[in-house]
């Protein structure tokens, strides 16, 4: 990229972001219904979203979700606009804090392995990160009993396709089917495993579910 096309998409991004930052920070007014009375209310936008989410959340109306907040406001003398933004920020740490072990792709492998299907996990230098117990009993069942090895360490898994290519066309949620070579011992077993990406993004371990 030549230096005058990388200043004209550098000031296009600092453009996106400048409008996004506008949009978010923008004052909404809303009128809300207490049971001390109708009272007005004006939040930057984002406020509004998160609460939006954080009622949903909840299963309830969001009027009804902002109200609660100024009803403990009210009886505690708190300025009702820094007390939505102040519940507002604490409960999203408090999401932040539930879904952090999610975020670790370990935990991740452990849950989504946690199903009867034989399944094996590969970084992206091709390494087996991790494999479930129906895994290691499909590979014995390849190949039997391997003297000095674990199955892990003795087999050899060859996918059909480069796995950086399906690193960079599988998205998050998606899956797709590659064909997969498994040799354990001096046996070789031709099937089909379906492949997912572990998140979070950029995801850096791929799973895959032997499907027959």
């Amino acid at each position: 990229m030549s230096d005058s096309a990388r200043l004209v998409a550098e000031d296009e991004d600092t453009a996106q972001s400048s409008s996004r930052l506008a949009q978010l920070t923008r004052p909404e007014f809303r009128t809300l219904t207490t049971p001390g009375g109708r009272k007005g209310v004006r939040l930057e936008q984002v406020f509004w979203n998160a609460l939006s989410m954080l009622s949903a959340g909840a299963g309830q109306k969001r009027s009804r979700f902002v109200a609660k907040i100024l009803e403990e406001a009210n009886e505690q003398d708190i300025n009702a606009t820094g007390a939505i933004r102040s519940a507002t920020v604490d409960l999203l740490m408090e999401e932040l804090q539930r879904l952090l072990p999610l975020a670790n792709a370990g935990t991740m492998i452990s849950l989504l392995q946690a199903g009867p299907a034989p399944s094996f996990a590969l970084d992206r230098r091709k390494r087996l990160v991790q494999a479930n117990a129906e895994f290691l009993r499909y590979l014995r069942s390849v190949g039997g009993a391997v003297s000095g090895a674990t199955p892990v360490d003795a087999a050899q898994l060859s996918l059909e396709r480069p796995l950086e290519t399906l690193f960079d066309e599988l998205v998050s949620g998606g899956t797709t089917e590659c064909g997969i070579s498994i040799r354990f011992g001096n046996r070789d077993r031709r099937t089909t495993a379906r492949l997912l990406l572990i998140p979070p993004a950029p995801a850096s371990v791929i799973l895959g579910y032997i499907l027959a």
